[in-house]
């Protein structure tokens, strides 16, 4: 008796008639060109990529196309944007200002004093600063938030050397000659020298060496002069006046002082000093002094005549 023999078994084949049929394993003409085509990076990339942004783009504005949807939409931004600035963390109470003189304090204040208290979010601090720095004795600013609602101004001021007096008033003067600012009262700038008249701005270099040279007699000097745009007089406390010449006036100011501490000068009842002329100074009396040695003379004319 011949033995059984047993047909192969093949996935997805038929027996016919004892013959094996396999099917073929060959992709369609559509599945190869489609994987041909996943292939592809573009293609991956607008599968993955591309529909889905467009279709969230195509959702969005279908959804912004109508005016009701738009409106709601910018309720509910506006609505968190207040939620945030109103925070307490957020909030302003305080300004503090750095670096300032007590005028330029008052001015930054009485601009920005009255804003408290305010959301961080709705100060320009860029405008702050642009417009502090537009004071000219303000040479540069910086204005930044900080914990605790402090909204702090820090400035870099520009030191004054000089007050300068005109018809409109007192003025402070940079080292450059630039004009800072107008003051009130002299007595709050008291440790500056004051200077007056024409000209007397363009020739600070001079009233420099003028005053390095009064060092000595600082306790009596009121201030300088300009006379014609050519010369100075040195004012002094009780109205006496130190004529000085235009040329080399630091050295016959030296002589004057030295001829002072020898002779007293400014003890007595002299008005004015005048060195205009160094070869011949003169000295004029005050009118009480004047008349009074006048009287003594018309004495001693009497005695000698009698």
């Amino acid at each position: 008796m011949q033995p059984m023999i047993k047909a192969p078994k093949y996935a997805g084949s038929v027996l016919r008639d004892d013959v094996t049929l396999v099917s073929d394993p060959a992709p369609s003409l559509l599945s190869y060109r489609m994987q041909r085509l996943w292939l592809t990076p573009l293609f991956r990339a607008l599968v993955r990529v591309g529909l889905p942004t467009f279709g969230i783009v195509g959702l969005g504005w279908m959804f912004l196309s109508q005016a009701e949807n738009r409106d709601y939409l910018r309720g509910m931004v506006q609505e968190a944007q207040v939620s945030v600035q109103n925070q307490p963390v957020h909030q302003l109470q305080t300004l503090t200002i750095e670096g300032a003189s007590p005028l330029l304090s008052e001015e930054i204040r009485a601009q920005f004093g009255n804003l408290f208290p305010i959301s961080a979010f709705e100060l320009d601090l860029e405008g702050m600063r642009g417009w502090i720095e537009k004071i000219p004795s303000v040479e540069r600013a910086a204005v930044l938030t900080s914990v605790g609602g402090l909204l702090s101004v820090q400035v870099t001021e520009i030191q004054p050397e000089f007050i300068w007096r005109n018809v409109e008033g007192l003025h402070l003067i940079s080292a450059k000659g630039d004009m800072l600012r107008r003051v009130p009262l002299r007595a709050d700038y008291a440790r500056l020298p004051l200077i007056a008249g024409e000209g007397a701005i363009a020739s600070l270099r001079e009233a420099r060496g003028v005053l390095d040279t009064a060092a000595p007699i600082s306790d009596r000097l009121r201030g300088l002069v300009r006379i014609g745009e050519r010369r100075w007089d040195l004012v002094l406390l009780d109205g006496q006046t130190i004529a000085l010449p235009e040329a080399n006036p630091e050295q016959v100011l030296a002589r004057v002082i030295v001829l002072s501490a020898a002779q007293d000068l400014f003890e007595r009842d002299i008005l004015l000093i005048d060195f205009r002329n160094p070869r011949r100074p003169t000295l004029r009396l005050r009118p009480q002094a004047l008349a009074g040695l006048k009287q003594v003379k018309g004495v001693t004319f009497l005695e000698i005549a009698k």
